[in-house]
């Protein structure tokens, strides 16, 4: 019987987290003067959808409004950045490409921003069709309410305990426990690969750490057999 594995796409897919968070350091310095200490990032924009990096920001300096004008451009950061930069990680269609497996992606994305990701990782519809794309725009709370996976999971046909979450935040770990979901922190992108982050992975209950795909694959075997 095929269990469901829900992707993450940026940093698990492809090492994007990177490039988005230069975006955002970049854009606040040139229009907010505005420069995050790495302790801040962590606290107010990694890992989290866009609507809530705008959020965090305004809640946590108050005199600081992110209007349309700004948030283009942060998009704008975002298109150029992927059309040139954006890589998948070493491994992952291996790991798509397993039968045993139905695979679907729950991004912190808008479907604006995930449709011209896709449009550079074309591959990936070999294995998922466009109804297996969830993005944030589609449930009212983004990560680390479980609603993106339960969704997921709802639409797919799945029990919450016969699925498991590849992520690379610790939102995505804190919605799987919400949704009754086992969850893989794949800390092989550029930037989660450290003593410090790992040791945070595993207080939040992860099934496993693995810094690379055959690890996931490995893990994912092993899951799979536990049944």
């Amino acid at each position: 019987m095929k269990k469901l594995v829900i992707w993450d796409f940026d940093g698990v897919i492809a090492d994007t987290e990177k490039l988005w968070i230069q975006v955002w350091r970049n854009t606040l310095k040139s229009e907010k003067n505005i420069v995050l200490s790495p302790e801040q990032e962590l606290q107010l924009i990694i890992g989290v959808a866009d609507r809530d990096k705008k959020t965090n920001l305004e809640a946590y300096f108050p005199e600081l409004k992110l209007d349309e004008n700004f948030m283009y451009k942060i998009d704008k950061g975002y298109i150029y950045q992927g059309m040139h930069f954006l890589q998948p990680i070493a491994g992952v269609e291996n790991v798509m490409a397993d039968t045993k497996f139905s695979c679907c992606i729950a991004t912190g994305a808008t479907k604006q921003q995930h449709t011209w990701k896709m449009k550079q990782l074309p591959w990936i519809k070999k294995y998922m069709s466009v109804n297996d794309f969830f993005t944030v725009d589609m449930v009212k709370n983004g990560k680390p309410a479980p609603d993106i996976f339960l969704l997921a999971a709802n639409t797919k046909g799945f029990m919450p305990n016969d699925c498991i979450v590849i992520g690379d935040s610790l939102n995505d770990f804190m919605a799987a426990n919400s949704a009754g979901m086992k969850s893989i922190a794949f800390v092989g992108a550029e930037g989660n690969n450290t003593e410090l982050y790992i040791e945070k992975c595993r207080k939040a209950g992860v099934y496993n750490v693995c810094k690379t795909m055959d690890e996931v694959h490995k893990t994912l075997n092993q899951w799979y057999n536990s049944f």
